[in-house]
């Protein structure tokens, strides 16, 4: 599941833990869309990923507003 952000989590905790909603930005996390097969080639994935050690659990629930997370 994917935010507007671009913050990727497993369709599990996207679901159960998270509830639907991306804790980095509060945004609404959506199925990712499939990049076409003839852009792969050119557009290739990303192959670096970044994982949170602790988890989906830990993470505290966002602020409603992504401008009250910078402050």
């Amino acid at each position: 599941m994917i935010c507007t952000f671009e913050c990727t989590f497993c369709a599990d905790c996207a679901a159960g833990v998270l509830g639907g909603v991306c804790p980095n930005c509060g945004g609404e996390l959506v199925r990712r869309p499939v990049r076409p097969a003839g852009k792969l080639a050119r557009f290739p994935a990303s192959t670096t990923r970044v994982l949170k050690p602790d988890g989906c659990a830990a993470v505290a629930p966002p602020a409603a507003d992504p401008e009250e997370r910078a402050a």
